[in-house]
């Protein structure tokens, strides 16, 4: 079967027929634990500190495998290196093309776990915190700008073709992903988008079932943005004392945060040299 070419300007479509989601991973299953990265961005020790967290935290097996550049501390032989030159300066599709390393690279698990250097862990954290589905309400272009936005039209476009849900599952914390399903389900040829596309919540409207969990971090028991360079550390503490992960904003990275991470998290991990 040939798929025919897209235009830059044409939504790729996606299937709405209902695609077997069930996961019969075991915590007992050790699971590649994916981060692209890209130096480049990086803002201070973000991936030592996100790495330290996996390894204080993370109650099942897992091993990390880095997509994108090397840092001189990392320890190649305890976590896997996939040299990934930036692909584009578009977040969006810079990322994706890095998940489709992900997909075609023999030393990721068929389930693995897609995160990001800027998400942490911050309470013991089992297999079924992660697998969870978690939304933060509907796609809503109007209230973000630039490429992020376009992408965000681009992925309504496509959901709304296929009839499916426009829920918002880029949430900014780790997810589960099947290697078979991401093939089925996002179609490649829309790496050539020069808008980019929310992979996350192309994915998680087709395969989902499961009533997800809206985020709010005022009482959701599972994730605390950081956006202000200078929080309140006390309320910080308080929240997270109910929360399993935290994440950084670009406005949120900042000397307070490498502080409190390196306070939090002050030793080294089997990925460090």
């Amino acid at each position: 079967m040939t798929t025919k070419k897209k235009t830059l300007n044409e939504p790729v479509p996606v299937s709405a027929e209902p695609v077997q989601a069930m996961d019969k991973t075991t915590e007992s299953d050790c699971l590649s634990v994916v981060i692209p990265y890209c130096k480049e961005y990086a803002q201070g020790n973000e991936l030592l500190f996100a790495l330290r967290s996996w390894y204080k935290y993370a109650k099942f097996p897992f091993r990390i495998v880095i997509i994108g550049d090397k840092e001189d501390w990392m320890d190649t032989e305890n976590l896997t290196f996939i040299e990934c030159p930036r692909e584009s300066d578009i977040p969006s599709v810079d990322t994706l093309h890095k998940l489709w390393v992900a997909v075609s690279n023999p030393e990721v698990t068929e389930r693995f776990i897609w995160s990001n250097d800027d998400i942490y862990l911050v309470n013991p954290v089992s297999y079924p915190h992660i697998v969870i589905p978690k939304v933060l309400g509907t796609l809503n272009p109007a209230a973000y700008n630039g490429h992020y936005r376009a992408a965000m039209e681009h992925t309504i476009d496509m959901l709304t073709e296929a009839g499916l849900p426009l829920l918002n599952y880029g949430t900014h914390t780790p997810v589960v992903f099947n290697k078979s399903n991401l093939g089925v389900l996002l179609p490649a040829d829309d790496l050539q988008a020069k808008t980019g596309v929310l992979f996350t919540s192309v994915y998680f409207n087709q395969v989902n079932t499961a009533h997800p969990v809206r985020l709010d971090w005022r009482t959701d028991p599972f994730l605390l943005p950081v956006v202000s360079k200078s929080p309140d550390e006390q309320l910080v503490n308080e929240l997270l004392r109910n929360k399993v992960f935290m994440n950084n904003a670009k406005s949120g990275y900042s000397p307070w945060l490498e502080s409190f991470l390196s306070r939090r998290l002050p030793d080294k991990c089997p990925c460090e040299l």
